[in-house]
Order: C-alpha cells, then sequence, then structure tokens
C-alpha cells in the first residue's frame, strides 16, 4: 500500500511516503507560519523522490487536530482536494494520537500539547493505541486531574510540548522527553492501517479559534 502522509497542525510542515515499512519520501521543516506557500511543493518533491504520481497513492493520511487552526486547515484542505480530485481515501489522524503512536508498546501514554492560553491538548492511549480518554482542551491541573481518574495508579509515559506543564507528581508516572514533534511518516503509517473511511475527514479544534473577526466597520452596509 503506497500512503501519502501530511502534516502542518504544530510547528512543522511535514509529508511522507510509505510503501508498506518502507518510506520512500520525506520532507520536513521546522516553521510556525507559510505552511499553506510550503506544502505542496513539498508534497511534489516527496512524490518525485518516491518516483510515483498522485494517482498512485492508495490512501492520504492527514492531521485533523488538535493545534493550530489555520495550520490544521492547510492541510486538510490540501487532502481533501486530493480526493476530490482522485478519489484516493482521505483518512484523518488526530496530532495527539501520532505523537503518542511511537510510544504505545510501553503501555499507557499520555500526550500533552501546549495549547496555549492556559490551556493543554491532551489524551490517553493504551497499548496498541487503545484510546482511553479521547482529546479533550482543559486548563493544566484539570488535564491532570482527568487523567489520574483514568489511570487508577497505573504507571504513564507523558509527553509532548504540554508535559511539564501538567506538574506531574503522581508515583510511577514518567515525564519523557521527545513526542513533540509530529512525524508525518507515522500520520503515514497510521492512515495505512486505519479502518477505510465513510467520508472525508472533518477537522477537530477542541475550541474557537484565537484570532477574533473585527468589529464592523461604523457605516457598514450603509452604501447600497
Amino acid at each position: 500500500m503506497l500512503v501519502l502522509g501530511l502534516d502542518t497542525a504544530l510547528q512543522r510542515c511535514s509529508v511522507a511516503i510509505i510503501r508498506g515499512d518502507e518510506v520512500v519520501g520525506d520532507e520536513s521543516v521546522g516553521m510556525e507560519r507559510g505552511h499553506a506557500e510550503r506544502l505542496a511543493p513539498m508534497a511534489a518533491s516527496a512524490l518525485k523522490k518516491a518516483g510515483v504520481s498522485i494517482r498512485d497513492l492508495d490512501r492520504v493520511g492527514v492531521v485533523v487536530g488538535p493545534g493550530g487552526f489555520t495550520g490544521v486547515r492547510v492541510a486538510l484542505s490540501f487532502a481533501r482536494g486530493l480526493g476530490v480530485g482522485t478519489g484516493i481515501p482521505i483518512l484523518g489522524i488526530t496530532s495527539l494520537a501520532a505523537l503518542a503512536a511511537p510510544f504505545w508498546g510501553d503501555g499507557l501514554v499520555a500526550p500533552v500539547i501546549d495549547a496555549r492560553r492556559d490551556q493543554v491538548y491532551a489524551a490517553l492511549y493504551g497499548k496498541g493505541g487503545e484510546i482511553i480518554l479521547p482529546p479533550f482542551v482543559s486548563e493544566p491541573k484539570e488535564a491532570l486531574k482527568k487523567l489520574e481518574e483514568k489511570v487508577s495508579g497505573a504507571k504513564v509515559r507523558v509527553i509532548g510540548s504540554g508535559a511539564g506543564l501538567l506538574g506531574v507528581a503522581a508515583a510511577g508516572w514518567d515525564v519523557s522527553a521527545g513526542g513533540e514533534e509530529i512525524d508525518a511518516r507515522i500520520v503515514a503509517r497510521l492512515a495505512a492501517s486505519a479502518p477505510a473511511p465513510d467520508g472525508p475527514p472533518a477537522p477537530l479544534y477542541l475550541r474557537p479559534p484565537d484570532a477574533k473577526p473585527g468589529k464592523p466597520a461604523l457605516f457598514g452596509g450603509a452604501a447600497p
């Protein structure tokens, strides 16, 4: 199976193409803005490296959030466009699942992303990727409380950019380095193993965008 993985949800713009267990095309660059301008050229470069065309793809996996409002839309819109144009199945992968997947073999994993505004995005996964607590957003203290209620004293590996914000003091909890950046290769692998989708993926925002619409002009709508 030839699968394209896409991610622009956090601080990177990443593209990867896998064929089975082999990575045949891979492009990634750290960036906070400008994902829209970089994604298409990076996808084209990865396809060239792999020696394939868009129509050779069997699936596309794309990170649907949570993450930056604009960033999530960039990759998701690009993936949806590919799906409309080619009929290729598009599968949505959450940012938290993508971060946690490399650690699924170690037992309970809690990926935590710094969502800013004194909040975190978090989730809890069991061995093999079982969803114990689906993605949510809350203040760090509340997030820790929710996680503790589900953990019931078991050991937990806490990863991600927001791991240090929880103030984890529970015995057996391991705050690990890494897990802060999404790997498009992991996104592609998760998409390859997921059930066939019923339709196009939807964004997972969890909260309203940081940017607020501007106030209407004083005489807005007055002209015919």
